[in-house]
């Protein structure tokens, strides 16, 4: 047994009911009491041999059949330990509430709202318990329930795109309103520069698309022209599709992965299908494992070519944007060599990819490296002396690195503040322990260093690919599991045994084992995760989508306090936001 589970067990003897360690899936999991949930997260944050710092993910599960319900469960991360443990607790459907762990974790707040959002499941605590996805007049019950239909039951509000949002209480001179009466609507706001405010304007952002990064509302309530307070409204895209993966085999989820962050598709499969590999135990061929590394980064440069000319385009830089497009539509076309597609790919499989790497797929990708490191070099030149751009980025959405970690970013966002987490370094997948890199890390956690971090990032990039090229070894693309992975299509369309093999996978699917595990994979954006419930049965149970879209927009608040409104089209863009994962 792992010793933090001794521990934890020997200082909560009756709170922790039972723990395992899954040494197949390097899981650590815990079950306890939902009403010692408080005691048992400080031990786990602060504990010298714990130091769970960061908290990933909350989400839930729903057992109709059993006689506690609900279950809950925290996705846990020591950044100093480099480990990682998922703590789970019961609640009754009579009784569903246990309490809030936000004052352990900021991050908690966004989290735990969307549990009871989609679960029905409340924080006793939470200082903003309210629908997130869903608009607050829903009244139709709780969407991620076993007993809710997954065609919906229909809207009955009048107005079902006008999520309601309480007028704030604005004291006015000779007023007897009191300060509790106006916390009820909001928390304290942070301290804003000195002024005789006489009243707050209340104005809403969105819902329209432009420099939004998608469809999202933000509802600002402003000093002047400072922002006291930045409440983001989401689920204007909510699209179900955690809700759809328990109605589809583990293989028909794979497209709806590319429609997450449509911009950086192929990380989406690789992540999901990496989750899936490691629930059911999957060997990957080596080359296989090469060609998912280098199609994988040459996604990471598409979604950050994309970040900067729409960054560049939203603070008011045009050539940025027509320049990054330039060498994206590059890598696109190889990708539409590759797949056949150029923005949904859907190009990865279970046990490996569905085609191999050409050799003039390789000359061509070798050409573009040749002239990609003099490209980067351009678009540093149009901004980093441009003091519009160092006006707009510097010193502007700063986060500190303690505070980063609190509200679980990751990515270039985590990064941009000092931290130096990577899902690549601390857990190597693919080839990514096999080749020379390094993680850029930035110094004071504002805008510019995260676009300096992602400028890195793309010159490492190329630096993986290159050496992935090198190093390609031959071999198969999909590894030999028939229980699970059907044969190649020319065996298929001349081999009548393949032929049968072939239509049992694709219309009853392969059944995993009975079991559940998280799969973290560092997408563009950040720490993309997939959690993954087993019944045995060849659909998955609960399928949970950790992204970091919506993870970022929980910080939201919090890093625009005090700046001017001209900013908030600056913050949306640090984050690298896409609300078709943040909704998903």
């Amino acid at each position: 047994m792992h010793p933090l589970l001794d521990k934890l067990k020997a200082t909560f003897p009756d709170a922790v009911l039972s723990v395992h360690e899954d040494q197949a899936r390097q899981d650590l999991v815990a079950c306890v009491e939902a009403a010692r949930i408080i005691e048992i997260a400080r031990f786990l944050h602060d504990d010298p041999t714990a130091l769970f710092d960061h908290i990933t993910d909350i989400c839930s599960a729903d057992y109709p059949a059993e006689p506690e319900r609900f279950e809950v469960i925290y996705q846990l991360l020591s950044l100093p330990h480099g480990t990682r443990i998922r703590v789970k607790a019961r609640v009754t459907e009579e009784q569903p509430s246990l309490p809030s762990v936000c004052e352990v974790w900021q991050g908690a707040n966004f989290m735990e709202r969307e549990v009871f959002d989609l679960m029905g499941i409340t924080f006793t605590g939470h200082p903003d318990l309210r629908r997130i996805l869903m608009p607050e007049n829903y009244e139709e019950g709780h969407p991620l329930r076993k007993d809710f239909p997954t065609e919906g039951r229909g809207w009955r509000s009048s107005f079902p795109f006008l999520p309601r949002f309480d007028e704030p209480v604005v004291p006015t001179e000779g007023s007897e309103v009191s300060e509790a009466d106006t916390k009820a609507y909001r928390s304290e706001p942070a301290a804003v520069p000195s002024s005789r405010r006489r009243e707050e304007l209340l104005l809403n952002m969105g819902p329209q698309h432009p420099s939004t990064h998608g469809v999202l509302r933000v509802v600002l309530e402003l000093d002047g022209e400072r922002i006291v307070k930045a409440t983001p409204d989401l689920g204007y895209l909510h699209r179900g599709v955690e809700k759809l993966a328990e109605g589809l085999h583990y293989m028909q989820i794979i497209p709806h992965t590319d429609r997450l962050d449509y911009v950086c598709s192929m990380t989406n499969n690789y992540a999901y299908v990496r989750a899936v590999e490691k629930l059911v135990g999957i060997e990957i061929p080596e080359r296989a494992e090469y060609i998912r590394t280098i199609v994988a980064e040459m996604q990471r440069i598409i979604g950050h070519l994309f970040w900067l000319g729409t960054q560049a385009l939203d603070i008011g830089a045009m050539t940025v944007f027509f320049w990054t497009f330039r060498e994206r539509e590059v890598l696109l076309d190889l990708f539409e060599k590759l797949c056949g597609a150029r923005l949904t790919l859907n190009y990865f499989r279970i046990g490996g990819v569905d085609s191999d790497f050409t050799p003039d797929l390789v000359v061509r990708l070798k050409a573009f490296l040749e002239t990609f490191p003099q490209h980067i070099l351009e678009y540093e030149e149009l901004l980093q002396t441009n003091r519009i751009w160092i006006g707009r980025t510097r010193n502007v959405a700063v986060i500190s690195a303690e505070d980063a970690i609190n509200f679980g970013l990751t990515g270039p966002t985590l990064r941009g503040s000092g931290v130096n987490y990577d899902v690549r370094k601390l857990e190597p997948y693919g080839a990514y322990g096999k080749v020379d890199w390094e993680v850029p890390v930035g110094k004071f956690g504002d805008t510019y260093d995260r676009y300096w971090v992602r400028m890195e990032e793309m010159r490492q990039s190329a630096r993986i690919i290159k050496q992935c090229l090198d190093q390609l070894p031959e071999g198969p693309i999909v590894a030999d599991m028939p229980q699970v992975i059907p044969p190649p299509k020319a065996q298929v369309m001349r081999d009548m045994e393949s032929l049968i093999h072939h239509f049992i996978i694709f219309t009853q699917g392969f059944k995993p084992p009975k079991g559940e595990t998280y799969c973290a994979t560092e997408a563009p954006k950040g720490e993309l995760g997939f959690f993954i419930i087993s019944d045995g049965s060849p659909r998955p149970y609960r399928l949970k989508i950790r992204a970091p879209s919506f993870i970022h927009m929980g910080a939201f608040d919090h890093m625009a306090r005090g700046y001017l409104i001209s900013d908030i089209i600056t913050i949306f863009g640090t984050y690298d936001i896409v609300m078709g994962e943040c909704d998903r």
